[in-house]
């Protein structure tokens, strides 16, 4: 006798896009613009990671900061659910002129009622900080050799409980 155990409900989306600030003054959403896989999570308006059922997820953050402004910048990226920011979720760092930063961040984060949604914010110091999609490398003869394209941002929810 076999048994099938379905899957927990789980994505991965990403931006193939830049995404600079717009005002210091302002937290911005962060967008997705292609969903890599999805089974029961679903993403609203780009930006809205919409959660099936009760439990815990596990949320993973990869994103790649740049900064082109002069001096170095402080960056800032949380989450927010149902529209409020969520307490000790933010993650600061300063980001050198000229240079990136990868941030790497793991939230275990609840969904008490069917329908609960996160949104990833963030804010920068000038609008010289962007997130920073990078073009595929192709038709190299040294280094650096071919290359895929790598996403502004990455964001994989899996349901853990």
């Amino acid at each position: 006798m076999s048994y099938h155990v379905a899957p927990n409900p789980h994505a991965t989306y990403s931006s193939s896009q830049d995404q600079s600030i717009v005002n210091p003054n302002n937290a911005q959403v962060v967008t997705f613009n292609t969903t890599i896989n999805t089974n029961g999570i679903s993403l609203l308006s780009n930006t809205k990671v919409v959660l099936p059922q009760r439990g815990n997820y596990l949320f993973s953050i990869s994103a790649v900061v740049f900064n082109t402004a002069g001096g170095d910048q402080e960056a800032s990226i949380w989450f927010r659910k149902n529209d409020s920011d969520v307490a000790n979720t933010n993650t600061y760092l300063t980001v050198p002129k000229n240079n990136n930063m990868l941030i790497a961040v793991v939230f275990d984060l609840p969904c008490t009622t069917i329908g609960d949604y996160y949104e990833l914010w963030w804010s920068g110091q000038s609008t010289g900080v962007r997130l920073d999609a990078v073009s595929a490398i192709t038709g190299s003869t040294g280094y650096p050799p071919n290359q895929p394209a790598s996403p502004s941002i990455v964001l994989t929810v899996v349901q853990i409980g």
